[in-house]
Parts: C-alpha cells; structure tokens; sequence
C-alpha cells in the first residue's frame, strides 16, 4: 500500500464513491477537479489516501481515506 494524492468521484443522493484516479501532485489534482466539476453534475474531491496500485498507476483497492 502507498500514500497518494486521488481524485475520487462521488455520485447518488448518498454520495456513493464510484470511481478513483491517481494524480502525480495535489496541483494536477485540483486542476482535474475543476475541469470535472464543470463537465458534470458528480462531486469530485482530491485526497490524500493509502491505496493499492497496478503497474501502470490505477488504483486497483483504497484502505483508507486521510
């Protein structure tokens, strides 16, 4: 498991955690968020989390969120 900065999506009424997605710095992550936020009606969030990586930087598993 490593620490690393994700943009997570969340959709529905209950804000359920539908997607995740590696970022190499929190400034590439905000500037992911803004240009999603704007495409979508979903609520994105960048955080700092402990995850399970592939090979090529997709998040296979999160453990927990900081």
């Amino acid at each position: 498991m490593e620490t690393i900065i994700a943009l997570l999506m969340f959709v529905g009424t209950e804000q359920k955690l539908t997607e995740m997605t590696w970022t190499p710095s929190i400034s590439k992550c905000l500037e992911k968020k803004r240009i999603a936020t704007r495409n979508s009606n979903a609520t994105y969030m960048c955080s700092k989390v402990k995850a399970e990586l592939s090979a090529d930087n997709k998040i296979l598993k999160i453990e927990k969120l900081k």
